[in-house]
């Protein structure tokens, strides 16, 4: 991460803390209607960057695994029938896992072929309508409707500043190679005040959520079930002039089973746990 974006994330922290909105004294902003339109620009570069690590108890003892990934994404926004529709290019991909029986697994750009697509409402992801086709490890990584929907938040397309809250909660379902993800998360949001990075006017909104996720796949001649829960805790940056989301930085506490069958192994059922980190920025302009 550049200086710019660790200073941006030193920003968010400042944020949290407590913002006085921009005016004269005495003089109260009208709150401005929070929620996605056409950005102008339409574009913008999101960097993002990912670790999770897990413990497994398996029947041979413990076992860790990890996984860490930065990603370019590089979006255009264009007017939709329901708001706005996005189209990303993965510009630059990096992904790992460390995997605790045989070497690490490395994932790149080159393993994907064509865009990410989806449209917006006022309040969010509405549909993912196409996601690059991943070939070898790519396809167990990239988990691209996942990806989209955890990046963008989930607004409530009113007029809301300072110290308004609300709730939303969001089920999907999509297939994406040989896995089928069935989530459910609910978000609570805040907005905590406004602030200003480099020149834009920024309100940053603290978000709790809880996710519960299911995901079938078939890896190698192997069916494997995979069942998660999770609590989210994080913080956003939205940018009021644009309608766009800034920066985010979100830490996730999951545990589930892992179920394994198949080629005449006998079922096996497993525990895991662990921590997942996501953070975000965006250097669209020179800014970050």
């Amino acid at each position: 991460m550049t200086r710019s974006r660790t200073l941006l994330f030193v920003a968010m922290l400042f944020a949290a803390a407590g913002c006085s909105s921009s005016g004269s004294p005495g003089a109260q902003a009208p709150a401005p209607v929070l929620g996605f339109r056409l950005p102008s620009p339409p574009s913008v570069t999101y960097h993002v960057a990912d670790t999770m690590t897990a413990t497994v108890d398996s029947p041979m003892g413990p076992m860790e695994m990890g996984q860490s990934s930065t990603m370019q994404l590089d979006m255009t926004f264009e007017d939709d029938p329901v708001g706005v529709r996005v189209t990303s290019e993965v510009t630059a991909w990096d992904a790992t896992v460390e995997q605790p029986m045989g070497g690490p697994l490395t994932a790149g750009p080159d393993d994907l072929e064509g865009p990410l697509v989806f449209t917006l409402d006022g309040r969010g992801v509405e549909d993912v309508v196409s996601v690059p086709a991943a070939s070898g490890v790519a396809a167990q990584l990239a988990n691209f409707n996942a990806r989209v929907r955890g990046i963008f938040p989930r607004l409530p397309s009113r007029a809301a500043g300072a110290g308004d809250s609300w709730v939303d909660t969001v089920t999907w379902s999509a297939s994406e190679g040989e896995a089928e993800t069935t989530s459910t998360t609910v978000y609570q949001y805040m907005a905590i005040g406004d602030t200003v990075v480099d020149g834009r006017s920024l309100l940053a909104i603290s978000v709790e959520a809880e996710t519960k996720a299911e995901t079938k796949a078939v890896q190698q001649g192997m069916e494997m079930t995979t069942t998660l829960s999770g609590s989210d805790s994080g913080m956003l940056l939205w940018d009021l002039e644009r309608a766009l989301l800034y920066a985010s930085d979100m830490n996730r506490t999951m545990s589930g089973t892992v179920e394994v069958g198949g080629m005449g192994v006998p079922p096996m059922t497993m525990e895991a746990s662990g921590p997942v980190r996501v953070r975000l920025a965006n250097d669209t302009g020179g800014s970050p």
